[in-house]
């Protein structure tokens, strides 16, 4: 009977499915309509969650529903429950040892075209069962419910049962086109350069603003001439002649008819890799990390170190200190 008794107190992980279904929808007819249930079940269902647990999950607006406090806390584990149950669902239907189906990896946007994107021929030549398929560093990339197998992001956050370990660092100096030299000069030190035109990077995670960090006064003073969130629009508008922006010292390897203003400013990111319990154990995604690690490796690609190396020992790029 005692074993009888624990099963009894087992819980019913389907509510919390209904919790997460009202939070993703937003009401509960949405969510009956999602789950195939009726919109007076839905209601029944959490209202007894809501009395078994001692607390309000929800509160109604005229937004639709919002979560409480509390419930936000809840829906963190939920969330967790939800990916569990995906992950068993996966190792029923997909659990193989092959290195052969799909990869889905969310990487940032720069890694992606500059180091990755060029390496893809040679994997496919030699891993022909494996597809790839990428997408940007965004919340909108993925739902939650459906993570990608590997991601490459600038910092650790990630779900609790995920992993996460470092793949390689990245150094920001300030570059600039001979073209954009020729036209309007150099300006001579930092506090000169509110005079030029100057490009900032926005990501997820990091903010690539280091013209502005100088000092509080120089932020206070510069007008980015340009802003975006994609690495391949500032990359292009710098080699476009359009101004100065910071950029990884890999950049002086793949174009070193650029300049670097040697100001003494280096920034410095760690990048990461994060892969899902599950994810780490099929075939197909260990090989397509081991590819990321090799693409990352500093031993063969200084610029990736910890360390900063200077371009100067990988590349013919000029590096100009400012008079």
């Amino acid at each position: 009977m005692a074993g009888i008794d624990k099963i009894s107190r087992l819980v019913n992980w389907d509510d919390f499915a209904i919790l997460l279904a009202i939070s993703r929808t937003g009401s509960i007819s949405k969510a009956a309509a999602l789950l195939g249930r009726t919109q007076p079940t839905i209601s029944k269902r959490i209202e007894s969650l809501e009395y078994r647990l001692g607390a309000a999950l929800f509160t109604r607006s005229p937004n639709g529903m919002l979560t409480t406090e509390i419930g936000k806390k809840i829906l963190t584990h939920a969330d967790a429950m939800n990916r569990s149950a995906t992950q068993i669902e996966n190792m029923a239907i997909g659990y193989d040892n092959a290195a052969t189906g799909d990869v889905a990896i969310q990487c940032l946007d720069g890694l992606t075209s500059d180091c990755i994107a060029p390496k893809i021929a040679d994997f496919q030549f030699k891993n022909p069962k494996i597809n790839l398929s990428f997408a940007h560093q965004s919340p909108e990339a993925y739902p939650t419910s459906t993570q990608p197998d590997i991601k490459v992001q600038f910092n650790t956050d990630k779900p609790m049962d995920f992993v996460a370990k470092p793949l390689g660092s990245l150094h920001y100096v300030p570059m600039v086109s001979r073209s954009y030299k020729d036209r309007y000069g150099l300006p001579k030190t930092m506090e000169d350069a509110v005079n030029y035109h100057l490009m900032y990077l926005r990501k997820s995670g990091l903010v690539v603003e280091s013209w502005e960090k100088k000092s509080q006064a120089l932020k206070e003073l510069v007008t980015p001439t340009l802003n975006a969130n994609n690495c391949s629009v500032i990359l292009s508008a710098v080699l476009g002649g359009a101004g100065i922006s910071m950029l990884p010292t890999y950049i002086a390897k793949l174009h070193p008819d650029l300049l670097i203003l040697d100001y003494g400013i280096i920034y410095t990111y760690n990048f990461w890799l994060v892969q899902s319990p599950y994810a780490n154990r099929l075939a197909r995604v260990q090989t397509v990390v081991q590819w990321m690690e090799e693409i990352f490796d500093a031993t063969n690609q200084p610029w990736f170190h910890s360390d900063y190396v200077s371009p100067r020992e990988f590349s013919d790029i000029e590096i100009i200190k400012p008079q």
